[in-house]
């Protein structure tokens, strides 16, 4: 791959064989709508798409041709006459926003294919659903699809630090955006803009979360110059306006992650209290300003009172009062805050605060206001029981945070397909039968947020088979619905030759379960992990005396009592939920550590505690060893370059995995004093 090159991911359109080539050729002359940002980029796909699967240029008319293989239009029924004629104009316009209807019909004696949608944005997506069709060698013939985003919003979080290029928990290399260089614009932001766009994203927040980086006392003016609250400031919208540019060609809305002391930081203010009138004056021209730049902009996303960000906590204020004076600015232009729910500090049990914090001011909210939750209480540890806060603030708009970069699952380096995991949550009850992704669904403001971390490494995400984790959630926010096998084989079909298709399907769909078990010893243990590390940033090696508040390890237990006798968070969530959780012979042996303190030699199903540890462990190393092998198969059998960085890869996650599984059952032997009955621990 030459130097400035980089992958295609699942947009590759490889050459379909003959018969589909055949079957493909009403694509070849395209009548598609002009005029709107999103039209244009609707044309270009098809251009590119079709060209790559049938080998030939479509034609592009801006009339109805005449031709005997018929023809593919993209347009609404209000532009067109060929749409209206072939669908039912009051089903397409009754579609939410970004949703399409796709149909084969014939019209004056023509076969076409016709793409619409009641707005530009659902063009797009019906556009990419087609050519997504035609990559996985499925029939265009007889199609009568209508889909709309089950999520209103599904929106990716950048932990970008503008003009340092660093990615905050980001293990492809340095940023995709180069602010320095900004507004110039290069072609791989139209190419991010496509991948996201592809798969239904609707939102992109370009800079960190975390928006005001500690100093060094060497280095202060370097870091205040690179704090990412001053994209507030003039240059700073500049920048945020060229790439505004390039996502609104896509249907995409761009948001900023904001500082809560901005009016501090780059005003002239000496307090940011949400209550104090000079404070909601400056945000409301502040908004005014952004609104100028980027007419179309989305919002702001912040992080406040946690991990040392300021908040509304500075001023005795609550966090809706908090969110509701950015809210207020924002309003008037449709802007919306999403306010994100990770509060935490010095507290017996992290895991109950985020309830204590946020349960008590449900429906305190402005309607422009999103709390953004994370899928579990920890922090986005291999395997969490669902937040608690789904099931418990009914009169405010939620969304649920997911994190697609591999930060506590092997980073860059080990293949952990993480579809399984998101199913699992979006498939949470949250009482009464109502599943998590049913609370999240539907209503503006509410939906799906993902923390991408998409770099310059020329395979976007340090990892190849971590793509997959791009792609699947995206296909999850649009639709929560589908399986995970569906997705792998999507991704695997698009991105690989057939040939492999399977074999690599299947190397995902086992990778997660692996991780859990080398990492956790697959019960609910959290935080087994090093906080500082030499090798990758931090949360890479396994260290488990470094947390011990939350293993709970003794010489009699292990686990953390989060019952009614402990912490009681299991009772944070509504019954019947809290009572499976409160008793060990019910609670899922999946998390039973994490909500129980239990014996070493409590018994389970035909073993003990300590021995179904010692027994995943190994078992985890056990599988990434047959991931690996299965890997190797595929040597001959896709290009030199993929298989060649894969396999590296996989020898350094067996590596690993055996340090994670050597390091975890010698802790486990240390505090329990059990052997393991198969005599692999302790080491003869």
């Amino acid at each position: 791959m030459p130097l400035e090159a980089y992958d295609d991911c699942w947009l590759r359109y490889d050459r379909a064989d003959e018969n589909r080539q055949a079957s493909y050729r009403t694509c070849v002359n395209v009548y598609a709508s002009v005029g709107a940002p999103e039209l244009g980029a609707v044309r270009e796909e098809l251009r590119r798409g079709i060209s790559g699967l049938l080998g030939r240029e479509p034609h592009l008319w801006q009339h109805p041709p005449r031709s005997a293989d018929g023809f593919l239009a993209v347009g609404t029924p209000e532009e067109m006459e060929v749409v209206s004629d072939a669908v039912s104009v009051d089903t397409v316009q009754s579609l939410g926003d970004g949703g399409f209807h796709i149909r084969s019909a014939e019209w004056e004696g023509a076969d076409v294919v016709v793409v619409t949608a009641p707005t530009d944005r659902g063009l797009v997506y019906g556009t990419f659903h087609l050519l997504r069709r035609m990559s996985l060698g499925r029939s265009i013939d007889d199609l009568d699809i209508v889909e709309e985003p089950a999520n209103a919003e599904r929106i990716v979080d950048h932990w970008d630090n503008p003009y340092r290029r660093s990615v905050e928990r980001g293990y492809a290399g340095q940023s995709l955006f180069d602010w320095e260089r900004l507004p110039d614009l290069r072609e791989r932001y139209f190419d991010y803009a496509r991948l996201l766009a592809s798969v239904g994203i609707n939102g992109v927040v370009v800079n960190n979360v975390n928006t005001r980086i500690p100093a060094r006392e060497s280095a202060n003016e370097f870091v205040s110059r690179n704090a990412g609250w001053r994209l507030l400031e003039r240059d700073g919208l500049e920048k945020t306006a060229a790439l505004a540019s390039v996502f609104r060609r896509y249907g995409i809305r761009t948001y900023l992650s904001v500082n809560f002391a901005a009016p501090m930081l780059i005003g002239d203010l000496d307090t940011a209290d949400p209550l104090d009138d000079a404070v909601e004056e400056w945000w409301a021209r502040k908004a005014e300003g952004v609104y100028d730049a980027v007419p179309d902009f989305g919002g702001f996303l912040v992080k406040a009172d946690s991990e040392g960000q300021p908040g509304p906590y500075d001023y005795d204020r609550s966090h809706a009062e908090g969110a509701n004076v950015l809210a207020r600015a924002l309003e008037p232009h449709g802007g919306r805050v999403w306010w994100r729910a990770f509060v935490y500090s010095d507290h017996d049990d992290r895991a109950v605060q985020a309830y204590e914090a946020f349960e008590p001011i449900d429906g305190a909210f402005h309607e422009n206001v999103t709390l953004q939750i994370k899928n579990g209480p920890i922090d986005f540890q291999p395997r969490e029981p669902a937040s608690t806060l789904f099931g418990a603030m009914p009169a405010t708009n939620l969304s649920c945070e997911l994190q697609i970069t591999q930060e506590y699952t092997g980073q860059g380096v080990h293949c952990c397909c993480l579809v399984p995991q998101w199913k699992e949550i979006l498939e949470f009850d949250t009482g009464d039968g109502t599943p998590l992704k049913e609370v999240i669904a539907d209503s503006a403001g509410e939906g799906i947020v993902g923390v991408v971390g998409v770099g310059k490494d020329p395979n976007w995400t340090g990892h190849y088979l971590s793509q997959a984790n791009l792609y699947g959630y995206g296909r999850l926010a649009w639709n929560p619905d589908l399986d995970t096998e569906t997705i792998t084989d999507e991704w695997a079909r698009q991105t690989f030759d057939d040939d492999a298709t399977e074999t690599i399907s299947g190397v995902l769909l086992d990778s997660w379960d692996a991780v859990v078990d080398y990492e956790t010893g697959g019960l609910g243990l959290m935080h087994m992990m090093y906080n500082g590390s030499a090798r990758l940033e931090n949360h890479y090696d396994p260290s488990p005396h470094e947390w011990p508040g939350y293993h709970g390890a003794t010489e009699e237990e292990i686990g953390v009592d989060r019952t009614t006798t402990g912490s009681g968070y299991a009772a944070q969530y509504p019954d019947p939920v809290a009572e499976t959780y409160e008793d060990p012979e019910t609670c899922p042996e999946e998390l039973l550590l994490f909500f129980h303190s239990l014996p070493w030699e409590y018994e389970l199903d035909e073993t003990t505690v300590v021995q179904r540890l010692y027994d995943n462990c190994f078992d985890g190393v056990d599988a990434v060893r047959d991931l690996r092998a299965r890997w190797h198969s595929l040597e001959g059998v896709i290009d030199e370059q993929r298989y060649r960085h894969v396999a590296e890869r996989f020898d350094e996650q067996v590596v690993q995995s055996r340090r994670w599984r050597d390091t975890l059952v010698s802790f486990f032997y240390d505090h329990s004093g059990i052997p393991d009955e198969q005599g692999r621990v302790p080491r003869p």
